[in-house]
């Protein structure tokens, strides 16, 4: 688990693409008004377009996993991150916490919940 946020935050998502199965589901737990990337990623190409799309608006500094909790087939984890907004090129920190899903040791579903609200202000 360590080491998927490690290949996150070095940028190497053909790795982390590499182990996660082709229906792997990423879900954004969001209001659409404040979130514009709100909803259900179905399977991996979903999931590249979507974060393309993020990359596309935000340029990330960092993205560090703080704490990371297992429990069987489930998972937590808190993240800090450091963002820039392309569109204001405003330059700030935000939190943002995963639940993951696995079934015999392979992640499955993700869901990420954040301060959408707040990321919307500095982006606006």
């Amino acid at each position: 688990m360590t080491q998927l946020y490690r290949d996150y935050e070095s940028r190497d998502l053909n790795k982390i693409l590499d182990g996660l199965p082709d229906d792997f589901r990423f879900e954004w737990a969001s209001d659409p008004r404040t979130a514009r990337y709100a909803g259900i990623c179905h399977g991996k190409h979903e999931l590249v377009a979507r974060l393309q799309e993020i990359g596309e608006n935000f340029e990330f500094h960092s993205y560090r996993a703080t704490t990371i909790l297992v429990d069987g087939d489930h998972a937590a984890a808190q993240l800090e991150l450091e963002l820039t907004s392309a569109k204001t090129r405003q330059r700030f920190p935000t939190r943002i916490a995963h639940f993951w899903s696995f079934k015999d040791g392979i992640p499955v579903h993700l869901v990420e919940y954040g301060d959408t609200a707040f990321i919307a202000n500095q982006s606006a």
